[in-house]
């Protein structure tokens, strides 16, 4: 692979592919959200009236209440998600990904099954397996799960959750969100987590809220969540390493340069994409304008004679 002049130039070539491949990551992550937010905007479409019973046998607080179980649930998550699971140890965990996809997209379908009731199961066995897939990769890119600072940075994969998240700018939002949280305590990172997670999880749980419908929807939503949650820990885990090894100023500066050229490559497939299907449609139509012309030459021919 050639290594473009700055700032990539002091990186290895093998070193170089992963920031590549991380930036190609966070970009498909950032497509996994956005077909999520297409996929839910037409799955509550229609269901308002549905759901208007929620709020009441919520309570009056659920919204404090929302907020508090999710930051439990983060808080008990990395001690639950992690047992079993070496401190170290560089084997990469593919297998296991595949399995806790599948795994969280069977969780979520039970629980859609009964409709909200299904939701006080559902929350804490799809945010530790997420937990487990994403310790797992930490320890691939050689983190040690036992120490608070690699506790910290699982955590944190859960704040890139949130809406920001669908920018354009997604590396500019990347950096942004983990620069603000570089410094914070854990009270505080669980806190500003779960609020970003809990963004996600709300439109993800009105689609579950309705039994029987809400199995497909639990089904679909788990999978496509510890996708995305796997992507990000892959981009997170991936530049924290490289940063380790070298300036992180410097890694930084890679990737951001990185991303956006992946972003103008897929914008000129995409644009090449849309020119060729154009020209096939021209092209049928100008078959289909000439065999109608050929057709009406034939037609005024036998009328004449």
């Amino acid at each position: 692979m050639t290594l473009p002049q700055t700032p990539c130039a002091a990186l290895p070539p093998d070193d170089y592919a992963r920031i590549v491949d991380a930036a190609a990551a966070l970009l498909d992550a950032r497509g996994v959200i956005i077909r999520l937010g297409e996929w839910l905007g037409g799955r509550l479409h229609g269901l308002g009236r549905q759901l208007t019973g929620i709020g009441p046998y919520l309570g009056e607080e659920w919204e404090g209440r929302y907020q508090a179980l999710l930051e439990a649930t983060l808080r008990n998550a990395y001690r639950a998600g992690t047992i079993g699971l070496d401190r170290t140890g560089r084997r990469r965990p593919r297998g296991r990904l595949r399995l806790a996809r599948l795994m969280a997209a069977a969780t979520g379908g039970a629980s859609g099954f009964v409709g909200l009731p299904g939701i006080a199961a559902d929350l804490p066995v799809t945010t530790c397996l997420m937990m487990r897939s994403i310790a797992a990769i930490a320890r691939a890119h050689g983190e040690d799960i036992g120490s608070p600072d690699t506790r910290q940075a699982c955590i944190e994969v859960f704040a890139f959750g949130g809406p920001e998240l669908a920018d354009d700018d997604i590396d500019i939002a990347y950096w942004t969100i983990r620069g603000s949280l570089s410094h914070a305590s854990i009270t505080l990172l669980i806190r500003q987590a779960a609020a970003r997670f809990g963004v996600m999880l709300s439109q993800k749980y009105l689609a579950q809220a309705v039994p029987l419908l809400g199995a497909a929807a639990g089904t679909t939503l788990n999978y496509v969540f510890m996708d995305y949650f796997q992507k990000m820990a892959r981009v997170h885990f991936t530049l924290r390493e490289l940063e380790r090894r070298y300036e992180p100023v410097a890694v930084r500066a890679c990737f951001d340069q990185a991303v956006r050229q992946q972003r103008r490559r897929r914008g000129t497939a995409v644009r090449a994409l849309q020119s060729a299907a154009g020209m096939l449609d021209h092209a049928q139509l100008a078959e289909g304008a000439e065999a109608w012309t050929g057709r009406n030459s034939k037609e005024s021919s036998r009328q004449a004679t």
